[in-house]
């Protein structure tokens, strides 16, 4: 799924993908699919104690979150 969405948006590359998920699924995905971050939303359907262990960059308790960490960390406005 992430791969049509890049498809779809034109992009080429994973390296310019951040991936963003509430299910320790999208997190895998993003993982293996070797995108450049892989964010964790904890106010979705997983839970901290189900997120934390698979492969993530960031972890945000909510996805209102997500803006200021695309900001502070990737320089995203």
């Amino acid at each position: 799924m992430l791969f049509h969405a890049m498809e779809a948006a034109r992009v080429d590359s994973v390296s310019q993908v951040i991936a963003v998920g509430d299910t320790p699924l999208d997190l895998q995905a993003g993982a293996n699919g070797g995108m450049r971050s892989v964010v964790g939303v904890l106010s979705g359907a997983g839970k901290r104690k189900t997120m934390e262990p698979e492969p993530h960059t960031d972890l945000v308790d909510s996805v209102a979150a997500s803006p200021a960490l695309l900001r502070s960390k990737y320089g995203v406005s």
